[in-house]
């Protein structure tokens, strides 16, 4: 899979963008023919739509965006398909953990209380738009049509708006206290990183580098939690959801593969029939609810 982030970043001659340190917002303007794709990021980005309908999905929810949705996307993978011929066009800030950490401890005393006990599992948290946030937006679309080039100061500033209007809204305490709980742990939730990503075809290394470890520290750490082997773990997980696919759905088996992030039918087929002694279609054709083939 594509790291979005990594691709973006060395590009800038193909895509509007304005950057400083790892801070960039671009304007991505998707081409008639895109359809779909799947990349990974090991930053977060906030996606506001300026026209277009797109669909965003995981491998377990899926969203709508249209123009004026806006929502924080946190780092790793995620699908994102065209819902209607035109053109789509959207505003992109990607921001690290570290800045959104750096950010809620200098500006701490304008947070209300929140209850922190609570997870925050999913990828993606709606932003509900509110009369500042939509003249933010607007503020940042004249960069892109003026062509002057910004200051790396004044960039760091709109980064810095951006959050303030969030953390002082009350529409938006969901995203507030997953922020909060990101700058109180001060370390990234494995657990978490790994649930969330765990049927997307990812390598070990890019799941080291989403949780900020070194891959010796990641496979150390990803043991403690898990007690297994991030590899053996994974291929479980995959094989988990393929089953589950098998049985409910009635998917191609070519799309079963893709969804549950193996790389190549041979490659699934062979892990699948070692794991359950059958091939996948006869696991579907045994265990399918309700019966959905005959023998």
């Amino acid at each position: 899979m594509l790291n979005f982030y990594d691709f973006i970043k060395a590009h800038p001659e193909e895509l509007k963008q304005f950057s400083f340190k790892d801070l960039l917002f671009l304007i991505m303007d998707c081409p008639p023919d895109f359809t779909k794709s799947e990349d990974w990021a090991d930053h977060n980005c906030f996606i506001h739509v300026l026209r277009g309908i797109n669909r965003m999905y995981t491998r377990e929810q899926s969203w709508q965006l249209e123009k004026g949705s806006t929502v924080f996307l946190k780092k790793g993978a995620i699908g994102i398909e065209k819902l209607v011929p035109e053109a789509t066009c959207a505003l992109m800030f990607y921001v690290s953990d570290e800045f959104i950490r750096s950010f809620i401890k200098e500006n701490s005393t304008l947070i209300p209380p929140l209850d922190l006990s609570c997870r925050f599992n999913g990828q993606v948290i709606a932003i509900q738009e509110t009369p500042v946030m939509t003249a933010f937006y607007e503020s940042v679309v004249t960069y892109f049509s003026s062509g002057s080039q910004l200051s790396e100061h004044l960039l760091e500033l709109k980064f810095k708006e951006l959050l303030l209007n969030i953390v002082t809204s009350e529409s938006n305490l969901e995203l507030v206290g997953y922020f909060c709980k990101l700058a109180q742990s001060g370390m990234d939730d494995l657990q978490e990183i790994m649930e969330n990503n765990c049927h997307f075809n990812l390598h070990l290394e890019d799941y080291a580098r989403l949780c900020h470890r070194s891959l010796s520290t990641y496979k150390r750490d990803f043991y403690d939690v898990f007690g297994t082997a991030p590899g053996r773990w994974l291929q479980e997980k995959k094989l988990e959801r393929a089953c589950d696919l098998l049985r409910h759905t009635e998917k191609p088996i070519s799309d079963v593969v893709l969804e549950s992030g193996f790389v190549n039918f041979a490659h699934f087929d062979k892990l699948f029939k070692k794991q359950f002694g059958i091939t996948p279609l006869k696991y579907r054709r045994q265990f399918s609810i309700p019966a959905i083939y005959t023998s």
